[in-house]
């Protein structure tokens, strides 16, 4: 009798779980992160943006002859000397996660940078873009629908009170 309970419980947890990553419309993406990034707060940067300290955001383009989604993710929080910055992209059901990473931690300091990134092999359609990023633990969430069928550009902030943003 054990044994029957316990087929039939592996039965239907086998058939009744799905990968987060399978999905229906696949599309393959890739993502690049260019330029050489540097701290924001350094005497010898200037700062590049308006966008306040206390905001993370996105601007988006989406180059839709191209499938190219062109991502500037202003006030993206690193350590100050990171010996690399990479991300790296999800795509499931209707969701596109970035997620942001550092090399090694060559300082006791964090600031902020700003990255461009950009995705390829987009198709037009509406998509919730979520980023992920090291640094900002509990607070709101960097995440924002757009339908780039009819919205190609566009800009998402999330507000951001721990270091290292902050007026």
């Amino acid at each position: 009798m054990k044994a029957i309970f316990l087929f039939l419980i592996l039965f239907f947890l086998m058939f009744s779980c799905t990968s987060e990553f399978e999905n229906p419309k696949e599309m393959n993406l890739t993502i690049s992160l260019y330029g050489n990034p540097q701290c924001n707060g350094l005497k010898s940067t200037e700062r590049l943006s308006e966008t306040p300290t206390s905001q993370s955001c996105i601007e988006f383009v989406f180059d839709r002859d191209n499938r190219k989604l062109i991502l500037k993710h202003l006030n993206a929080g690193f350590n100050c000397c990171p010996e690399s910055l990479w991300c790296t992209i999800v795509y499931r059901n209707d969701t596109i996660v970035v997620q942001e990473f550092e090399k090694n931690m060559g300082c006791k300091c964090n600031c902020l940078y700003n990255l461009d990134i950009e995705v390829d092999g987009i198709e037009p359609g509406n998509f919730v873009i979520q980023f992920i990023e090291p640094y900002a633990g509990n607070q709101e969430k960097l995440s924002f629908e757009s339908d780039f069928r009819n919205n190609a550009e566009g800009s998402f902030c999330a507000s951001r009170t721990n270091y290292p943003w902050g007026e």
